[in-house]
């Protein structure tokens, strides 16, 4: 199954931001994940997330590391961030040392996967084989195939995620 990820604009609820590519990079976010905010573009709130307008943007050194914080978890003071001139993208979490680790491994990937799991769900219901565990392991084969990276910390958000319908909770 191929994912177009524009298609997650279908997703959001809330306004887009508008972004200027060239005062994006030119405070330190990368080519690509400049150019994925301008043209598919990043909510203002999404599902538990809220991005900044660019004037919100915050530069920050974490761990000896620069870093832009671009927003924060709705429910919490977590922030998320990309690494100044790299494409990570980064989440913040009292249960991890450091405190910032990786979520994906760039701001298209990540709602890439917001767009897996929602068609996923979808294709499966509609043909009748969805269970919380069947949805689990789908997401996961395909979530280790995009971005291994961001599968590996058992404590990360995605692990948590798919544990959480692994189990039923």
């Amino acid at each position: 199954m191929e994912y177009d990820v524009r298609e997650i604009r279908n997703y959001y609820d809330a306004k887009i931001r508008e972004y200027d590519f060239n005062k994006l990079v030119g405070i330190g976010i990368s080519p690509n994940n400049a150019e994925f905010m301008v043209s598919v573009g990043v909510p203002e709130e999404y599902d538990e997330f809220v991005f900044y307008s660019i004037v919100d943007f915050q530069k920050l050194l974490i761990g000896g590391k620069p870093f832009i914080k671009i927003g924060h978890f709705t429910s919490s003071l977590y922030g998320l961030y990309v690494n100044e001139d790299g494409d990570e993208f980064f989440t913040s979490s009292s249960y991890h040392e450091p405190q910032v680790y990786m979520l994906n491994k760039n701001l298209e990937t990540f709602f890439l996967f917001y767009l897996i799991r929602h068609e996923v769900s979808t294709k499966m219901r509609k043909q009748g084989e969805y269970t919380s565990y069947n949805y689990a392991r789908e997401l996961s084969r395909l979530y280790e195939q995009i971005d291994p990276e961001a599968m590996k910390d058992v404590e990360g958000y995605w692990s948590h995620f798919i544990e959480d319908y692994e189990t039923g909770l």
